[in-house]
């Protein structure tokens, strides 16, 4: 392995994504990728990334974990089937957890999914490929373990025995870094930098055991990031409109 890199929340700016993509110029024979999720909803080209996620899952090198919005998603499913004209339910949880979706962001994606030549099986596969999204992944280099989560982590629980509502929801250690103690990197996204306080540029912190990825890609000023871990080389979006 010659790069360890941690792609940071996408939020359905494909094209922000796309410039850094071209930049870092992934090598799967040498490279590993973790893309830490989130990768619809808030931007307004969710379909094209969704596409391109679904046609990359599985590749060499590449390991793409699940985020809330992901999550979101997964548990409205049963009522997106249903208004996009499959099976019908009847689940009030379904259906709440569609709203919760749609109301964070996800109301633009589902437009998108509409637009589909064939929105149903569009649906079904997405739903397929985050079935196939783990919530955390580990990276050993030279001794040094990396953990890779959507969101943050309980500093008090091992790492294996995290809760899922905390890798995919929680901001405590973005909030409060200094509470975790732990010898892995833990890389991380969901909280904007921005949101709390520092520069759009990845946040290392913590005696260099926090990683930071989350530059608010859909933010007006946003920018979607890629950091090398092994040398802290970052590459960036612009962050223009």
């Amino acid at each position: 392995m010659k790069r360890l890199l941690a792609m940071g929340d996408i939020h359905g700016r494909f094209d922000r994504f796309q410039e850094v993509w071209e930049a870092v110029q992934f090598r799967p024979q040498e490279d590993e990728i973790v893309f830490l999720g989130d990768y619809t909803d808030r931007g307004k080209q969710n379909a094209p990334m969704m596409k391109w996620v679904m046609a990359h899952e599985g590749q060499p090198g590449m390991t793409f974990l699940r985020g809330n919005h992901e999550a979101m998603y997964a548990d409205g499913a049963a009522q997106t089937e249903s208004d996009l004209g499959g099976a019908i339910t009847y689940d009030m949880s379904a259906c709440s957890a569609q709203l919760l979706w749609e109301d964070n962001g996800g109301y633009e994606t589902y437009g998108e999914i509409q637009a589909q030549e064939d929105p149903l099986t569009f649906h079904r596969a997405w739903l397929a490929a985050i079935r196939q999204m783990p919530l955390f992944c580990r990276k050993e280099w030279q001794g040094q373990t990396y953990f890779f989560s959507h969101a943050s982590i309980d500093p008090q629980v091992p790492l294996d025995a995290q809760k899922t509502d905390d890798l995919l929801w929680s901001r405590v250690l973005a909030a409060k870094p200094e509470l975790y103690t732990g010898d892995a990197v833990l890389v991380m996204g969901h909280t904007p930098v921005q949101l709390i306080g520092y520069p759009p540029v990845p946040q290392i912190l913590c005696r260099q055991h926090i990683i930071l990825m989350d530059t608010g890609s859909f933010l007006k000023r946003g920018r979607v990031s890629c950091m090398d871990l092994l040398t802290h080389t970052i590459w960036q979006s612009h962050d223009g409109a």
